[in-house]
């Protein structure tokens, strides 16, 4: 989807880039006050959704260390600021109403269902301190996706889209294996869009300190799309869906069933 010229991933991206480039020019001018809990870049999720999140967090907060970028459980942030007066603190972490401000923060919601309750939640309630919100989800047509079409309807901007798909669709009954493996990928290019945009820029290469280059891109551009192979020889299916003969598919299989031979239960 993101090598197709029309793609709703493909417009999702325009707009992430222009919310972080209209913030960078907002520190570059001084119209925007950055202070020490200013967050810039804020990803959340729960469970498995989380864990990605968390790897993408580490790795953009190590390449542009002047940004704060943070990746937090969405239940988190619910117990913090979505009490009204009695906030429940969260134990063991350095996180309080005290410590974050999230206003025209950009967001980034993962969630594979589009519906789980706590960043459905946090999709609605962070709405009265920022706009730049978007979500990573299946398909379009999710519960947040919905959320954020409403908040964006009278901005003015034709097809303002803050949803990015990784296309698996529903898959209540699946164990964390495709939509995990679509969603890093997914991630993955965001990683590589979010780096060139800064990239293209000298000041703003300064201001966030980048510790990357176009060399790096390079490199990870290209072990992107290995990636992307090397899973359809895994698999035995291109990306168009179709099948093929994959030596490397045998033999994962014969591995699975003659482990599977082995496995005793009650043992």
């Amino acid at each position: 989807d993101n090598d197709t010229m029309f793609s709703l991933n493909r417009l999702t991206a325009v707009n992430l880039g222009r919310c972080l480039k209209q913030k960078l020019e907002g520190y570059k001018s001084g119209t925007i006050h950055r202070s020490h809990k200013t967050v810039d870049l804020v990803v959340t999720g729960c469970e498995v959704s989380l864990w990605l999140a968390e790897q993408f967090a580490s790795d953009l907060q190590k390449v542009f260390p002047n940004l704060r970028i943070l990746a937090v459980s969405s239940n988190k942030l619910l117990g913090i600021f979505g009490q009204e007066d009695i906030g429940v603190p969260s134990l063991g972490f350095p996180l309080s109403e005290n410590t974050l401000e999230f206003n025209d923060t950009i967001m980034l919601i993962v969630s594979h269902s589009g519906g789980t309750f706590a960043p459905l939640a946090c999709s609605s309630l962070f709405q009265s301190m920022t706009k730049n919100i978007f979500v990573i989800t299946s398909e379009w047509d999710s519960q947040i996706g919905r959320q954020l079409r409403r908040m964006n309807e009278g901005d003015g901007l034709l097809l303002n889209s803050h949803i990015f798909t990784t296309n698996t669709g529903i898959r209540p009954a699946e164990p964390c294996s495709l939509s995990v493996v679509a969603t890093h990928q997914l991630l993955t290019n965001i990683f590589l869009y979010i780096s060139s945009i800064i990239l293209s820029d000298e000041q703003h290469r300064q201001l966030t300190g980048a510790m990357i280059n176009e060399k790096d891109l390079h490199i990870l551009e290209r072990c992107n799309r290995d990636n992307v192979y090397a899973l359809e020889e895994i698999v035995g299916t291109d990306c168009s869906g179709s099948k093929f003969e994959s030596e490397k598919e045998r033999e994962l299989r014969n591995a699975g069933e003659f482990w599977a031979e082995h496995v005793l239960e009650n043992a």
